[in-house]
């Protein structure tokens, strides 16, 4: 996606979110959550139970799609209700001059998953390469490792997690 698509999309995201939130907290949802509790006393205690809500976008052409949202209530093993977040954070890269945003565990050029980029530099689905075709643009101080510690141009290595960045990886902007 591009900055300008992904912007726009996470506006979207956000007010969509917001309004699950308000909605999985009210008074009107409190009988489907007595049904999931319900539910889950009658299973075996090795079972948990979902509820998502999903939303992805469908690239027609390509044939791909790439989730934006994913969140929702689940139970513990003592059936308690809890809310759930299975969202990457956004992540910029550049790719032939043009930056592209997708989640960090995405790959910017096919969609398809493509987890631990620094160590596993070669896209599996479409062979894309960290550090030849395919740059992480860094254009702020947080650590894209652990998303708390401070790394630089001139101080590549996190503080907070020891993480070294690669400087053949990234483009600074």
């Amino acid at each position: 996606m591009t900055p300008n698509s992904w912007k726009q999309s996470k506006e979207f995201i956000n007010l969509i979110s917001d309004k699950l939130t308000v909605l999985l907290e009210s008074s009107e949802f409190e009988t489907t959550r007595s049904q999931l509790m319900e539910l889950i006393q009658s299973l075996d205690k090795r079972y948990g139970i979902t509820i998502n809500c999903i939303i992805d976008v469908i690239d027609w052409e390509e044939e791909r799609i790439l989730p934006l949202l994913n969140t929702g209530i689940s139970t513990t093993e003592s059936g308690e209700i809890f809310r759930t977040w299975n969202d990457a954070s956004p992540q910029k890269y550049v790719i032939d001059g043009e930056i592209h945003v997708v989640p960090q565990d995405f790959c910017p050029s096919c969609w398809n998953d493509w987890g631990f980029k620094w160590k596993k530099r070669t896209c599996p689905e479409c062979g894309i390469k960290l550090g030849e075709e395919c740059k992480i643009l860094l254009d702020s101080d947080v650590c894209p490792h652990c998303k708390d510690g401070i790394i630089s141009m001139n101080k590549p290595v996190c503080i907070e997690c020891g993480f070294k960045i690669d400087p053949n990886c990234v483009v600074w902007g």
